[in-house]
């Protein structure tokens, strides 16, 4: 489950890369799809993909909050 989610959205980031020049607009759209793609997943694989994101950006960090987890 968690190596399928990060996959997909893997290829999102490439699709939608490859389809556009302006790199905000890159940038924007593939922080959209990977923050839909996370916030639509279940809290336990939301762990594991925090967990390597926290990994994967060391020594910086990445923070998304979800707007459903706020209701």
């Amino acid at each position: 489950m968690n190596r399928l989610l990060l996959g997909t959205a893997c290829i999102a980031v490439a699709l939608v890369g490859c389809s556009f020049s302006d790199t905000r607009t890159v940038v924007a759209r593939s922080a959209s799809t990977l923050v839909a793609a996370y916030c639509q997943a279940p809290e336990t694989a939301r762990a594991l993909l925090r967990e390597r994101i926290a990994v994967d950006t060391a020594p910086n960090a990445i923070r998304v909050e979800c707007a459903a987890d706020a209701l």
